[in-house]
């Protein structure tokens, strides 16, 4: 590990941005599904079903794919500054896998929405209602394994 990784202002600097980064891929996650609800009530080729293409597109190209490529690197790096020491808690394992189905999650959603590009979409407003609450169960279970540390 480099000396460098060990600095307390290194660690400081590296979980302040995974945090930012974590938040503003959150955000993206919640509203995203929110936008699907709004968009099923229109009809491919009316101005509303394109402003909702627009929005959705760059929500997930500006927001959601860069905050969660910084929140995996700067966790990564995060470890490192730790000398790995994280990768040997149970805990740890359970909320990677959990950032892993957030990233999943996100990945059927850049699908849902490239179904509304092709005007294939075929959920519902009700399936989105319902699946817009995944991101709060994942949150909440990251949040309390990185809080109380159980195992």
């Amino acid at each position: 590990m480099a000396d460098w990784l060990a600095n307390e202002t290194v660690y400081l600097t590296l979980k302040g941005l995974h945090v930012v980064s974590f938040v503003a891929w959150m955000a993206g996650l919640f509203y995203l599904p929110r936008l699907f609800v709004y968009h099923t009530r229109f009809s491919p080729g009316e101005k509303g079903y394109e402003t909702f293409l627009t929005m959705e597109k760059k929500l997930l190209k500006v927001i959601m794919n860069p905050a969660m490529m910084a929140t995996f690197l700067f966790g990564i790096l995060l470890t490192v500054s730790l000398g790995g020491e994280p990768w040997r808690e149970g805990w740890f394992h359970l909320k990677f896998t959990l950032a892993f189905g957030l990233a999943g999650f996100q990945g059927f959603l850049s699908k849902t929405h490239k179904a509304f590009v092709s005007g294939e979409n075929t959920h519902s407003e009700v399936f989105f209602r319902w699946i817009n609450e995944i991101p709060t169960i994942l949150l909440l279970l990251i949040v309390g394994l990185v809080f109380f540390k159980p195992f």
